[in-house]
């Protein structure tokens, strides 16, 4: 008998035994192990798949709605730009024919300066002439006081002022004192509070000084 042989008879046949195998049931305890982290580790990865999914929805969501935004924002500064661009070219022709109620209501002082200048031109009176002059500064002065535009009180005997006088000379006076008018040169004008152009005045230096009188 060979040693071969003599192992093959030694060892004994579990499957003779008429037991459990012992092998095999480790076996299948591994693989049931086995089979357990498997799933496990599945159900890890789906729920980490579902929750990048989730991530990725809500990324695409935010992402839309800032694209949206934008276009939003894109919109409304096309808009303010036309609103802007249509503000400009309506002030720029307010600006243009800002003087046309002006000049419409000078057309018929001009008409009237016409007039007299005919008038004068075929042989009429003098008188009547410098009353179609009276007449002219008549409307001209109405046409102005419309628009708030008025001679400023420049006359002789009232206070000098700077704010609304313009002094081109001075000269002493026994009737008035010290910075008081004493003649109008050219009238001044203003429009409401702004002065357009200043009253062009006289003013008193005060009386002339007694040369006795300083020499004692």
């Amino acid at each position: 008998m060979t040693n071969e042989e003599i192992e093959e008879n030694d060892i004994p046949n579990v499957s003779d035994a008429g037991g459990p195998a012992p092998i095999d049931d480790a076996i299948e305890g591994i693989v049931d192990e086995l089979a357990e982290e498997h799933v496990a580790e599945a159900e890890s990865a789906q729920e980490h798949v579902e929750d990048q999914e989730e991530e990725i929805v809500e990324e695409l969501t935010v992402e839309q709605q800032l694209a949206q935004a934008r276009d939003n924002n894109m919109r409304l500064l096309a808009e303010i730009d036309n609103l802007r661009k249509r503000s400009q070219r309506e002030m720029q022709q307010q600006l243009k024919y800002a003087a046309l109620p002006v000049i419409s209501e000078m057309l018929s002082v001009i008409d009237d300066l016409h007039r007299t200048l005919v008038a004068s031109q075929s042989g009429g009176d003098v008188h009547a002439f410098t009353g179609g002059v009276e007449i002219v500064v008549q409307s001209f002065t109405a046409v102005l006081e419309k628009y708030q535009c008025r001679a400023i009180q420049a006359e002789a005997g009232i206070a000098f002022d700077v704010e609304l006088h313009e002094a081109i000379s001075m000269q002493p006076s026994d009737q008035f004192d010290v910075n008081v008018i004493l003649a109008v040169v050219q009238q001044g004008y203003q429009m409401h509070d702004r002065v357009i152009r200043p009253s062009q005045v006289v003013v008193s230096s005060g009386p002339v000084a007694d040369d006795a009188a300083s020499s004692e």
